[in-house]
């Protein structure tokens, strides 16, 4: 049984040249209830992802996801546990 994730993050991920899949494949291991859509403006260039995970290590979530592109708008939150 894995351990209580003590931390929510929610943000959006401004990427160049990279699918959803591919965040999705390096993001999954590292927390749970984790959602991705694309939130993308077609006036934009590149693609915006909004990203929703409990987590208990955020500053690993936040390195992978600088890999891929900019992070903007991060959101987080304590959770019991």
């Amino acid at each position: 049984m894995s351990p209580p994730q003590r931390y929510k993050l929610e943000f959006t991920l401004h990427v160049y040249n990279t699918s959803m899949q591919s965040v999705k494949n390096s993001l999954a291991e590292f927390g749970d209830n984790f959602m991705i859509s694309d939130s993308s403006d077609p006036r934009e260039k590149g693609s915006d992802f909004s990203v929703s995970i409990n987590t208990e290590d955020p500053a690993l979530v936040f390195d992978i996801c600088s890999q891929f592109g900019r992070i903007r708008s991060a959101k987080i939150d304590e959770e019991g546990g």
